[in-house]
């Protein structure tokens, strides 16, 4: 459930993937998860989620030995080093999003120091051994993971925090969590209410379950959120057929620093003089301003429709090993060579 802010000038042309994927940064995190209905959608999709996971235990499945053996006789592939990537946080845990006003850089706090700020913003309900707290500097944002629905709830409620002495305003949101899939469909009315569009919306694939919609911004796009393992292609609004894109996130621009990774209201350095057009630093009044995206150094402003490189890639998960197929072992053998064949094949 498994969460940029791009130019709102741009105009949202009906029918265009890409024009939707690029606002959707700008209103996913901010509008819609911070409000009484996100916190809502979050506790629904716990809810679905534990039920779904009981469901799957009374099934069963095959519990034998060789479903648990692993692959150690199997080679490992080498590959490019790469940067060693922080544990996953709990899946199952609710995800609490921080984000500081502009001006607090928490690439320069220690993690202790934010999350005693923390504890001491939600004044006592909270200790520091019911989370975890996960800084990510490329973002400006700070994640608490927690599994308590009550801690969840302080953190909620929190709308600034004093480090060093000074308050520092933030927004918190509450993500939805992993097992969620999102897509856009388009040719909706826009300022569409939420509750409408969940109406309006029916799909004939089993076991699946829409936990939210919503408008993106002016457009004539919708947000579908589901909650389920497969999703059909297509959904059906107010009877007529629609196609349901995935959903792909914007890479994240700063208009004020003309950095890339993180969005404008949470820049550590909102003071910094860039040119919005070039990205020259402290550039003269009459400087010649050529056109360059700082995200593929294209001729063109940074965000543009056209840039190739400006929706994020979606990350593909790697393909599990086949499991071996059981061996019923027979009630006698007529040797000891024949037992010892069928052991160790």
């Amino acid at each position: 459930m498994d969460f940029a802010a791009q130019n709102r000038d741009e105009a949202a042309l009906p029918g265009n993937c890409n024009v939707a994927s690029a606002h959707a940064d700008a209103a996913a995190p901010t509008e819609t998860d911070s409000t009484e209905e996100g916190w809502q959608i979050s506790q629904s999709f716990r809810a679905k989620k534990k039920q779904a996971k009981e469901r799957k235990f009374q099934q069963g499945g095959d519990f034998s030995a060789d479903s648990t053996r692993t692959t150690d006789n199997q080679p490992k592939r080498r590959g490019r080093s790469t940067r060693r990537r922080p544990p996953a946080l709990p899946k199952d845990d609710l995800k609490v999003v921080f984000r500081p006003h502009q001006g607090l850089p928490l690439k320069d706090m220690t993690t202790q120091a934010i999350s005693d700020a923390i504890v001491e913003a939600c004044q006592g309900k909270i200790r520091w051994d019911e989370f975890i707290l996960r800084v990510r500097p490329g973002s400006n944002i700070a994640l608490a993971s927690t599994p308590d629905t009550t801690v969840a709830m302080a953190m909620r409620g929190v709308t600034s925090f004093n480090i060093n002495g000074r308050p520092h305003p933030v927004n918190v949101s509450v993500t939805t969590g992993e097992g969620t899939k999102k897509g856009v469909i388009h040719g909706i009315q826009p300022h569409t209410p939420s509750e409408t569009i969940k109406a309006s919306i029916r799909f004939r694939t089993q076991g699946v379950t829409l936990v939210d919609a919503r408008m993106l911004e002016e457009s004539e796009s919708a947000v579908l959120t589901f909650f389920g393992d497969i999703l059909s292609r297509y959904v059906y609004y107010r009877g007529g057929e629609k196609e349901w894109i995935p959903f792909r996130n914007t890479v994240q621009f700063c208009r004020a620093c003309g950095e890339v990774g993180h969005r404008t209201d949470v820049c550590p350095q909102p003071d910094s003089p860039v040119c919005r057009t070039c990205a020259m630093c402290n550039p003269e009044v009459n400087h010649n301003c050529t056109p360059t995206c700082a995200i593929c150094s294209g001729n063109h402003i940074t965000g543009d429709r056209t840039c190739l490189k400006r929706l994020k890639r979606v990350r593909k998960q790697a393909a599990k090993p086949p499991k071996k197929p059981h061996k019923p072992a027979p009630r006698w053998f007529q040797s000891e060579e024949e037992e010892s064949e069928w052991e160790y094949g």
